[in-house]
């Protein structure tokens, strides 16, 4: 069966995929759910913390485990895509679950120019996150439980939004470096999420429509689908490693 690699998003860790990773195990799979460098339990400090060494981390795994399938959830898409570019040969496919695919040299922060630039509008509703004095940036808590977790029980919301922690800014302001010689040989399957408050639909659309990847599956959740709606995600990244895992 397949490996796994799941790159947590924005003011996450690893332990967001808590309620996903023992039904992929279920099934069969190995699951690795890493904390990036100055996130989750992992306490570098946040100026020290850069998009190279989060990528590098990751491809690390892939080369150690022979050839996993990435999922890359939000933010983490950016670095499941550096990473397929310094280990292409060990990663069967790259998964973008409501993820920031980016084109060659652009950065989390271009976002609204790419979504311009594809002809999508740019949304209006977001919300910013609070700076820190560490170079870092947190998610108020009061606006967390709708950003995040608009479709998830209380019970996940009373869970998770506790949870959450600073983000290193540092990555989010470096353009990705990709090739078509490395990066652009890995399979690429974006999963979009119709009623998210994070990263809303269009802006998904633009991301899909300026990287263009092989596959895109649709589903109809919050921002959140690794809890939200976690055994229909767990069905889908299934059939994926039966078509694309070595």
């Amino acid at each position: 069966m397949a490996k796994f690699v799941l790159v947590h998003s924005m003011f996450h860790g690893g332990w967001s995929f808590d309620k996903i990773k023992p039904l992929l195990e279920a099934k069969g799979h190995s699951v690795s759910a890493p904390d990036l460098a100055g996130c989750g339990d992992d306490k570098t400090p946040a100026a020290e913390v850069t998009l190279d060494g989060w990528a590098k981390s990751i491809a690390t795994i892939a080369e150690e485990s022979g050839k996993v399938i990435l999922v890359g959830h939000s933010r983490g898409g950016v670095v499941v895509s550096q990473a397929a570019e310094y280990a292409p040969a060990h990663v069967a496919a790259s998964v973008y679950v409501t993820a920031l695919m980016l084109p060659n040299g652009r950065s989390a922060m271009n976002v609204p120019e790419i979504v311009v630039e594809q002809g999508f509008p740019v949304p209006t509703d977001f919300v910013a996150p609070r700076m820190t004095e560490d170079f870092s940036a947190m998610l108020p808590p009061e606006n967390a439980e709708e950003v995040f977790y608009a479709g998830c029980s209380p019970e996940i919301r009373a869970w998770a939004v506790p949870r959450m922690g600073a983000e290193p800014l540092g990555p989010l302001m470096t353009p990705v470096a990709l090739t078509d010689e490395r990066y652009g040989t890995v399979p690429k399957i974006y999963i979009e999420t119709t009623e998210d408050h994070t990263l809303p639909i269009q802006t998904q659309r633009a991301l899909i429509a300026a990287v263009k990847p092989d596959e895109v599956i649709t589903l109809h959740t919050d921002h959140m689908p690794v809890m939200s709606d976690a055994a229909e995600l767990a069905d889908i990244l299934d059939h994926i490693a039966k078509r694309y895992a070595a």
